[in-house]
Protein backbone atom coordinates (compact mmCIF):
# COMPACT_ATOMS: atom_id res chain seq x y z
CA UNK A 1 0.00 0.00 0.00
CA UNK A 2 1.42 3.38 -0.98
CA UNK A 3 2.05 6.11 1.59
CA UNK A 4 -0.37 9.00 1.34
CA UNK A 5 -0.23 12.24 3.36
CA UNK A 6 -4.02 12.35 2.98
CA UNK A 7 -4.24 9.31 5.28
CA UNK A 8 -3.59 11.59 8.25
CA UNK A 9 -6.42 14.17 7.91
CA UNK A 10 -8.82 11.33 7.11
CA UNK A 11 -7.80 9.41 10.22
CA UNK A 12 -8.14 12.52 12.40
CA UNK A 13 -11.66 13.29 11.17
CA UNK A 14 -12.65 9.65 11.68
CA UNK A 15 -11.23 9.48 15.22
CA UNK A 16 -12.15 12.83 16.78
CA UNK A 17 -15.69 14.25 17.08
CA UNK A 18 -16.32 17.81 15.94
CA UNK A 19 -16.22 20.42 18.68
CA UNK A 20 -13.84 18.48 20.94
CA UNK A 21 -11.27 20.26 23.12
CA UNK A 22 -7.85 18.82 22.25
CA UNK A 23 -4.44 18.87 23.90
CA UNK A 24 -1.51 17.49 21.89
CA UNK A 25 1.38 15.79 23.68
CA UNK A 26 4.09 17.59 21.68
CA UNK A 27 7.58 16.12 22.02
CA UNK A 28 9.03 18.09 19.11
CA UNK A 29 9.84 14.94 17.15
CA UNK A 30 8.52 14.26 13.66
CA UNK A 31 5.40 12.32 14.64
CA UNK A 32 3.96 14.78 17.14
CA UNK A 33 4.92 17.75 14.94
CA UNK A 34 2.97 16.21 12.05
CA UNK A 35 0.01 15.49 14.33
CA UNK A 36 -0.14 19.08 15.57
CA UNK A 37 0.23 20.52 12.05
CA UNK A 38 -2.56 18.33 10.67
CA UNK A 39 -4.90 19.15 13.57
CA UNK A 40 -4.26 22.88 13.16
CA UNK A 41 -5.20 22.63 9.49
CA UNK A 42 -8.53 20.98 10.32
CA UNK A 43 -9.51 22.77 13.54
CA UNK A 44 -11.65 25.50 11.98
CA UNK A 45 -13.70 23.08 9.91
CA UNK A 46 -14.01 20.59 12.80
CA UNK A 47 -14.53 23.31 15.44
CA UNK A 48 -11.77 21.86 17.61
CA UNK A 49 -10.23 23.83 20.46
CA UNK A 50 -6.53 23.09 20.21
CA UNK A 51 -3.55 23.49 22.53
CA UNK A 52 -0.26 21.66 23.12
CA UNK A 53 1.90 20.64 26.04
CA UNK A 54 5.63 19.86 25.95
CA UNK A 55 7.28 17.92 28.80
CA UNK A 56 10.98 18.24 29.61
CA UNK A 57 12.10 15.07 31.39
CA UNK A 58 15.38 16.57 32.61
CA UNK A 59 17.36 13.79 30.92
CA UNK A 60 19.14 15.54 28.03
CA UNK A 61 21.39 18.55 27.79
CA UNK A 62 19.73 19.49 24.47
CA UNK A 63 16.25 19.75 25.98
CA UNK A 64 16.16 23.50 25.30
CA UNK A 65 16.32 22.84 21.55
CA UNK A 66 13.23 20.66 21.82
CA UNK A 67 11.35 23.34 23.73
CA UNK A 68 12.40 26.04 21.23
CA UNK A 69 11.23 23.96 18.29
CA UNK A 70 7.86 23.35 19.97
CA UNK A 71 7.51 27.08 20.69
CA UNK A 72 8.31 28.02 17.07
CA UNK A 73 5.90 25.46 15.66
CA UNK A 74 3.07 26.46 17.99
CA UNK A 75 3.64 30.13 17.26
CA UNK A 76 3.51 29.50 13.50
CA UNK A 77 0.29 27.51 13.88
CA UNK A 78 -1.26 29.89 16.45
CA UNK A 79 -1.58 27.08 19.01
CA UNK A 80 -1.19 27.82 22.76
CA UNK A 81 1.75 25.89 24.26
CA UNK A 82 2.40 24.88 27.85
CA UNK A 83 5.89 23.81 28.91
CA UNK A 84 6.17 21.36 31.82
CA UNK A 85 9.29 20.15 33.60
CA UNK A 86 9.31 16.84 35.45
CA UNK A 87 11.81 14.85 37.47
CA UNK A 88 12.48 11.36 36.11
CA UNK A 89 13.32 8.72 38.72
CA UNK A 90 16.56 7.17 37.46
CA UNK A 91 16.46 4.43 40.10
CA UNK A 92 12.83 3.38 39.63
CA UNK A 93 13.92 -0.18 38.86
CA UNK A 94 12.05 -0.63 35.56
CA UNK A 95 14.25 1.26 33.10
CA UNK A 96 14.80 4.90 32.23
CA UNK A 97 12.31 4.79 29.32
CA UNK A 98 9.50 3.55 31.55
CA UNK A 99 10.43 6.03 34.30
CA UNK A 100 10.32 8.92 31.81
CA UNK A 101 6.97 7.73 30.51
CA UNK A 102 5.57 7.53 34.06
CA UNK A 103 6.74 11.08 34.82
CA UNK A 104 5.39 12.39 31.50
CA UNK A 105 1.94 10.87 31.92
CA UNK A 106 1.74 12.04 35.52
CA UNK A 107 2.23 15.59 34.21
CA UNK A 108 -0.43 15.04 31.56
CA UNK A 109 -2.90 13.72 34.14
CA UNK A 110 -2.31 16.71 36.38
CA UNK A 111 -2.84 19.17 33.51
CA UNK A 112 -5.73 17.67 31.56
CA UNK A 113 -8.92 19.71 31.69
CA UNK A 114 -12.40 18.25 32.28
CA UNK A 115 -13.71 16.73 29.06
CA UNK A 116 -10.50 17.44 27.14
CA UNK A 117 -8.83 14.84 24.91
CA UNK A 118 -5.09 14.27 25.20
CA UNK A 119 -3.73 13.22 21.80
CA UNK A 120 -0.49 11.34 21.27
CA UNK A 121 1.17 10.59 17.92
CA UNK A 122 1.54 6.81 18.27
CA UNK A 123 1.17 5.19 14.85
CA UNK A 124 0.89 1.79 13.20
CA UNK A 125 4.60 1.02 13.42
CA UNK A 126 4.65 1.89 17.14
CA UNK A 127 1.89 -0.68 17.55
CA UNK A 128 3.98 -3.33 15.79
CA UNK A 129 6.95 -2.58 18.05
CA UNK A 130 4.77 -2.76 21.16
CA UNK A 131 3.13 -6.05 20.20
CA UNK A 132 6.52 -7.61 19.42
CA UNK A 133 7.98 -6.40 22.72
CA UNK A 134 5.09 -7.84 24.70
CA UNK A 135 5.24 -11.08 22.74
CA UNK A 136 8.95 -11.47 23.48
CA UNK A 137 8.32 -10.75 27.17
CA UNK A 138 5.69 -13.49 27.35
CA UNK A 139 2.69 -11.21 27.91
CA UNK A 140 -0.91 -12.42 27.91
CA UNK A 141 -3.74 -11.06 25.80
CA UNK A 142 -3.82 -7.78 27.72
CA UNK A 143 -0.20 -7.07 26.74
CA UNK A 144 -0.66 -8.37 23.20
CA UNK A 145 -3.53 -5.93 22.71
CA UNK A 146 -0.78 -3.34 22.43
CA UNK A 147 -1.53 0.37 22.52
CA UNK A 148 -5.25 1.17 22.92
CA UNK A 149 -6.70 3.61 20.42
CA UNK A 150 -8.52 5.49 23.18
CA UNK A 151 -9.25 5.24 26.88
CA UNK A 152 -10.50 7.28 29.82
CA UNK A 153 -7.77 9.51 31.18
CA UNK A 154 -7.96 11.56 34.38
CA UNK A 155 -10.66 14.19 33.87
CA UNK A 156 -10.72 13.67 30.10
CA UNK A 157 -9.78 11.08 27.51
CA UNK A 158 -6.59 9.76 25.90
CA UNK A 159 -6.72 9.22 22.13
CA UNK A 160 -4.19 8.01 19.55
CA UNK A 161 -5.76 9.03 16.23
CA UNK A 162 -2.79 7.95 14.08
CA UNK A 163 -2.70 4.36 15.29
CA UNK A 164 -3.84 3.06 11.88
CA UNK A 165 -1.43 5.37 9.98
CA UNK A 166 1.99 4.08 8.88
CA UNK A 167 5.32 5.72 9.65
CA UNK A 168 5.78 6.11 5.87
CA UNK A 169 2.58 8.16 5.62
CA UNK A 170 3.80 10.43 8.42
CA UNK A 171 7.14 10.86 6.65
CA UNK A 172 5.33 11.67 3.40
CA UNK A 173 3.15 14.27 5.16
CA UNK A 174 6.17 15.94 6.78
CA UNK A 175 7.95 16.11 3.43
CA UNK A 176 4.90 17.42 1.58
CA UNK A 177 4.45 20.26 4.07
CA UNK A 178 8.13 21.04 4.60
CA UNK A 179 7.98 20.37 8.33
CA UNK A 180 11.04 20.33 10.57
CA UNK A 181 11.50 18.45 13.82
CA UNK A 182 14.11 17.49 16.42
CA UNK A 183 15.53 13.96 16.50
CA UNK A 184 15.87 12.26 19.88
CA UNK A 185 19.48 11.00 20.24
CA UNK A 186 18.21 8.18 22.46
CA UNK A 187 16.52 6.68 19.39
CA UNK A 188 19.95 5.63 18.13
CA UNK A 189 20.78 3.65 21.28
CA UNK A 190 20.42 0.00 20.26
CA UNK A 191 20.80 -1.07 23.89
CA UNK A 192 17.14 -0.07 24.27
CA UNK A 193 14.85 -2.91 23.21
CA UNK A 194 12.43 -0.81 21.19
CA UNK A 195 15.24 0.84 19.23
CA UNK A 196 16.80 -2.55 18.47
CA UNK A 197 13.50 -3.85 17.14
CA UNK A 198 13.00 -0.72 15.05
CA UNK A 199 16.50 -0.72 13.54
CA UNK A 200 17.39 -4.40 13.27
CA UNK A 201 14.37 -6.69 13.50
CA UNK A 202 11.42 -4.95 11.85
CA UNK A 203 13.24 -4.10 8.58
CA UNK A 204 14.06 -7.81 8.21
CA UNK A 205 10.45 -8.77 8.93
CA UNK A 206 9.20 -6.33 6.32
CA UNK A 207 11.38 -7.88 3.62
CA UNK A 208 9.33 -11.06 4.00
CA UNK A 209 6.04 -9.63 5.29
CA UNK A 210 5.55 -6.06 3.97
CA UNK A 211 2.17 -5.75 5.72
CA UNK A 212 3.52 -6.81 9.15
CA UNK A 213 2.44 -3.60 10.89
CA UNK A 214 -1.09 -3.79 9.51
CA UNK A 215 -1.36 -7.47 10.51
CA UNK A 216 -0.04 -6.75 14.01
CA UNK A 217 -2.66 -4.03 14.37
CA UNK A 218 -5.42 -6.51 13.55
CA UNK A 219 -4.02 -9.03 16.02
CA UNK A 220 -3.81 -6.33 18.69
CA UNK A 221 -7.47 -5.44 18.17
CA UNK A 222 -8.49 -9.10 18.46
CA UNK A 223 -6.36 -9.51 21.59
CA UNK A 224 -8.02 -6.38 22.97
CA UNK A 225 -11.45 -7.95 22.46
CA UNK A 226 -10.28 -11.10 24.26
CA UNK A 227 -8.85 -8.97 27.10
CA UNK A 228 -12.19 -7.17 27.44
CA UNK A 229 -14.00 -10.52 27.72
CA UNK A 230 -11.54 -11.68 30.39
CA UNK A 231 -12.15 -8.45 32.28
CA UNK A 232 -15.92 -9.04 32.10
CA UNK A 233 -15.35 -12.54 33.52
CA UNK A 234 -13.14 -11.12 36.28
CA UNK A 235 -15.88 -8.71 37.31
CA UNK A 236 -18.39 -11.57 37.50
CA UNK A 237 -15.99 -13.49 39.73
CA UNK A 238 -15.24 -10.37 41.76
CA UNK A 239 -18.89 -10.04 42.75
CA UNK A 240 -18.80 -13.63 44.00
CA UNK A 241 -15.61 -13.48 46.06
CA UNK A 242 -14.99 -9.90 47.23
CA UNK A 243 -15.91 -8.72 50.73
CA UNK A 244 -15.31 -5.01 50.54
CA UNK A 245 -11.62 -4.64 49.61
CA UNK A 246 -10.59 -8.20 50.50
CA UNK A 247 -10.94 -11.56 48.77
CA UNK A 248 -12.88 -14.25 50.63
CA UNK A 249 -10.93 -17.49 50.21
CA UNK A 250 -13.74 -20.12 50.23
CA UNK A 251 -15.46 -18.82 47.05
CA UNK A 252 -12.08 -17.91 45.54
CA UNK A 253 -10.92 -21.52 46.00
CA UNK A 254 -14.01 -22.68 44.13
CA UNK A 255 -12.79 -20.94 40.95
CA UNK A 256 -10.57 -22.91 38.60
CA UNK A 257 -6.89 -21.80 38.63
CA UNK A 258 -7.10 -19.83 35.37
CA UNK A 259 -10.01 -17.77 36.73
CA UNK A 260 -8.18 -17.22 40.02
CA UNK A 261 -5.19 -15.81 38.16
CA UNK A 262 -7.42 -13.76 35.87
CA UNK A 263 -9.20 -12.20 38.85
CA UNK A 264 -5.97 -11.34 40.65
CA UNK A 265 -4.55 -9.75 37.48
CA UNK A 266 -7.72 -7.68 37.12
CA UNK A 267 -7.57 -6.48 40.73
CA UNK A 268 -3.89 -5.56 40.32
CA UNK A 269 -4.46 -3.78 36.99
CA UNK A 270 -7.35 -1.68 38.28
CA UNK A 271 -5.20 -0.48 41.15
CA UNK A 272 -2.65 0.77 38.62
CA UNK A 273 0.04 -1.64 39.84
CA UNK A 274 2.53 -3.46 37.64
CA UNK A 275 1.77 -7.13 37.04
CA UNK A 276 3.55 -9.87 39.01
CA UNK A 277 5.79 -12.08 36.85
CA UNK A 278 3.90 -15.16 35.67
CA UNK A 279 6.11 -17.68 37.47
CA UNK A 280 5.90 -15.72 40.72
CA UNK A 281 2.13 -15.38 40.38
CA UNK A 282 1.68 -19.13 39.92
CA UNK A 283 4.02 -20.14 42.76
CA UNK A 284 2.81 -17.42 45.12
CA UNK A 285 -0.85 -18.18 44.51
CA UNK A 286 -0.20 -21.86 45.27
CA UNK A 287 1.41 -20.88 48.59
CA UNK A 288 -1.47 -18.56 49.45
CA UNK A 289 -3.96 -21.38 48.95
CA UNK A 290 -2.02 -24.33 50.37
CA UNK A 291 -0.29 -22.96 53.48
CA UNK A 292 -1.49 -24.17 56.88
CA UNK A 293 -4.10 -22.06 58.65
CA UNK A 294 -1.56 -20.76 61.21
CA UNK A 295 0.76 -19.45 58.47
CA UNK A 296 0.68 -16.02 56.85
CA UNK A 297 1.96 -16.56 53.28
CA UNK A 298 2.66 -13.63 51.00
CA UNK A 299 2.95 -13.12 47.24
CA UNK A 300 5.34 -10.17 46.83
CA UNK A 301 6.65 -8.31 43.77
CA UNK A 302 7.90 -4.79 42.96
CA UNK A 303 6.64 -3.21 46.20
CA UNK A 304 3.19 -4.88 46.13
CA UNK A 305 1.84 -7.84 48.07
CA UNK A 306 -1.04 -10.26 48.33
CA UNK A 307 -1.25 -11.59 51.90
CA UNK A 308 -3.48 -14.21 53.48
CA UNK A 309 -4.97 -13.96 56.96
CA UNK A 310 -7.90 -15.91 58.37
CA UNK A 311 -9.30 -17.09 55.05
CA UNK A 312 -8.99 -13.74 53.36
CA UNK A 313 -6.58 -12.29 50.81
CA UNK A 314 -5.42 -8.68 51.16
CA UNK A 315 -3.88 -6.65 48.32
CA UNK A 316 -1.34 -4.26 49.81
CA UNK A 317 0.91 -1.53 48.50
CA UNK A 318 3.97 -2.34 50.57
CA UNK A 319 6.59 0.04 49.26
CA UNK A 320 9.07 0.85 52.06
CA UNK A 321 8.62 4.22 53.69
CA UNK A 322 11.86 6.00 54.58
CA UNK A 323 12.37 7.77 57.87
CA UNK A 324 9.75 6.11 60.08
CA UNK A 325 10.76 7.07 63.63
CA UNK A 326 10.69 4.47 66.40
CA UNK A 327 9.33 6.96 68.92
CA UNK A 328 7.99 10.49 69.20
CA UNK A 329 7.66 12.98 72.05
CA UNK A 330 4.22 14.59 71.86
CA UNK A 331 2.73 17.40 73.89
CA UNK A 332 -0.76 16.59 72.67
CA UNK A 333 -1.07 19.88 70.83
CA UNK A 334 -1.81 19.76 67.13
CA UNK A 335 -1.57 16.64 64.99
CA UNK A 336 1.29 14.17 65.28
CA UNK A 337 2.29 12.73 61.89
CA UNK A 338 3.59 9.18 62.26
CA UNK A 339 4.37 8.59 58.57
CA UNK A 340 3.49 6.02 55.93
CA UNK A 341 0.84 3.47 56.93
CA UNK A 342 0.87 4.73 60.52
CA UNK A 343 -1.29 7.79 59.90
CA UNK A 344 -1.58 10.53 62.50
CA UNK A 345 -2.74 11.16 66.06
CA UNK A 346 -4.69 14.04 67.55
CA UNK A 347 -6.58 14.80 70.76
CA UNK A 348 -10.17 16.01 70.75
CA UNK A 349 -11.36 17.79 73.96
CA UNK A 350 -14.27 16.11 75.74
CA UNK A 351 -15.90 15.84 79.16
CA UNK A 352 -16.11 12.45 80.82
CA UNK A 353 -14.63 10.64 77.83
CA UNK A 354 -11.25 9.56 76.54
CA UNK A 355 -8.03 10.14 78.44
CA UNK A 356 -8.04 12.18 81.63
CA UNK A 357 -6.69 15.66 80.91
CA UNK A 358 -5.03 15.73 84.36
CA UNK A 359 -2.42 13.14 83.33
CA UNK A 360 -1.51 14.68 79.98
CA UNK A 361 0.10 17.91 81.08
CA UNK A 362 3.61 16.50 81.13
CA UNK A 363 3.43 15.25 77.58
CA UNK A 364 3.46 11.76 76.10
CA UNK A 365 5.78 9.38 74.35
CA UNK A 366 4.52 7.54 71.27
CA UNK A 367 6.34 4.30 70.41
CA UNK A 368 5.70 1.06 68.58
CA UNK A 369 5.58 -2.57 69.53
CA UNK A 370 8.78 -4.27 70.66
CA UNK A 371 7.19 -7.28 72.41
CA UNK A 372 5.68 -8.14 75.80
CA UNK A 373 3.47 -5.01 76.15
CA UNK A 374 0.24 -5.40 78.13
CA UNK A 375 -2.70 -3.19 79.08
CA UNK A 376 -5.76 -3.48 81.34
CA UNK A 377 -8.82 -1.99 79.71
CA UNK A 378 -12.00 -0.62 81.23
CA UNK A 379 -13.98 -3.34 83.00
CA UNK A 380 -11.29 -6.00 82.51
CA UNK A 381 -9.91 -7.51 85.76
CA UNK A 382 -6.71 -8.62 84.06
CA UNK A 383 -3.87 -7.12 82.11
CA UNK A 384 -3.92 -8.45 78.53
CA UNK A 385 -0.87 -8.73 76.34
CA UNK A 386 -1.07 -6.96 73.02
CA UNK A 387 -0.41 -10.31 71.36
CA UNK A 388 -3.60 -11.66 72.95
CA UNK A 389 -5.65 -8.57 72.04
CA UNK A 390 -4.40 -8.48 68.46
CA UNK A 391 -5.22 -12.15 67.93
CA UNK A 392 -8.61 -11.91 69.61
CA UNK A 393 -9.66 -8.93 67.51
CA UNK A 394 -8.06 -10.22 64.28
CA UNK A 395 -5.72 -7.26 63.83
CA UNK A 396 -3.74 -7.83 60.64
CA UNK A 397 -0.30 -9.23 61.54
CA UNK A 398 1.61 -6.92 59.17
CA UNK A 399 0.01 -3.84 60.77
CA UNK A 400 0.65 -4.76 64.41
CA UNK A 401 4.08 -3.12 64.40
CA UNK A 402 2.59 0.12 63.04
CA UNK A 403 -0.03 0.69 65.75
CA UNK A 404 1.05 3.61 67.98
CA UNK A 405 1.49 2.91 71.68
CA UNK A 406 1.02 6.02 73.85
CA UNK A 407 2.86 6.24 77.18
CA UNK A 408 2.73 8.64 80.12
CA UNK A 409 5.45 8.40 82.72
CA UNK A 410 6.63 5.14 81.22
CA UNK A 411 3.19 3.52 81.59
CA UNK A 412 1.22 2.31 78.55
CA UNK A 413 -2.08 4.18 78.53
CA UNK A 414 -3.40 3.68 74.99
CA UNK A 415 -3.01 1.39 72.00
CA UNK A 416 -3.91 3.65 69.09
CA UNK A 417 -7.55 4.48 69.66
CA UNK A 418 -8.35 0.78 70.06
CA UNK A 419 -7.82 0.30 73.80
CA UNK A 420 -7.32 2.67 76.75
CA UNK A 421 -5.86 1.72 80.13
CA UNK A 422 -8.51 1.92 82.87
CA UNK A 423 -6.29 4.08 85.10
CA UNK A 424 -5.89 6.70 82.35
CA UNK A 425 -9.56 7.18 81.47
CA UNK A 426 -11.44 10.38 82.34
CA UNK A 427 -14.11 10.13 85.05
CA UNK A 428 -17.65 11.06 84.10
CA UNK A 429 -17.35 14.60 85.51
CA UNK A 430 -13.83 15.57 84.54
CA UNK A 431 -12.09 17.04 81.52
CA UNK A 432 -10.84 14.51 79.02
CA UNK A 433 -9.38 14.19 75.56
CA UNK A 434 -10.53 11.63 73.02
CA UNK A 435 -7.60 10.12 71.17
CA UNK A 436 -8.20 10.02 67.40
CA UNK A 437 -5.98 7.80 65.24
CA UNK A 438 -6.65 8.48 61.56
CA UNK A 439 -5.14 8.15 58.10
CA UNK A 440 -3.58 4.74 58.73
CA UNK A 441 -3.75 1.63 56.58
CA UNK A 442 -6.46 -0.94 57.31
CA UNK A 443 -5.81 -2.94 60.46
CA UNK A 444 -8.65 -5.52 60.35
Amino acid sequence: MSSQPADIPHSLRQSIPDGTSLCVALSGGRDSSVLLHALAGLRERARWQLRAVHVDHGLQSGADAWARHCARLCSALDVPLQLRQVVTARDAGHGIEAAARDARYAAFRAGIRPGEWLLTAHHEDDQLETVLLHLLRGSGVSGLSGIPASSDFSAGRLCRPLLSVSRASIEAYAQAHGLGWVDDPMNADLALDRNYLRAQVIPALRLRWPAAARAAGRSARLAGEAADLLEDLAQIDERAVMQGEVVALPPFRALDPARQRNLLRSLVRRRGWCMPPEQRLNAGLQQLLDARADRHPVLAWSGYEVRRYRERLYLIEARPVAGLAESHDWSGAGELQLGGPRGQLRLQPATGAGLAARILGGGMRVAFRSGGEAIRGDGDPHHRTLKYLFQKHAVLPWMRGHIPLIYVGGELMAVGDLWLADWAMARSDEAGAVLVWAGHAAIV
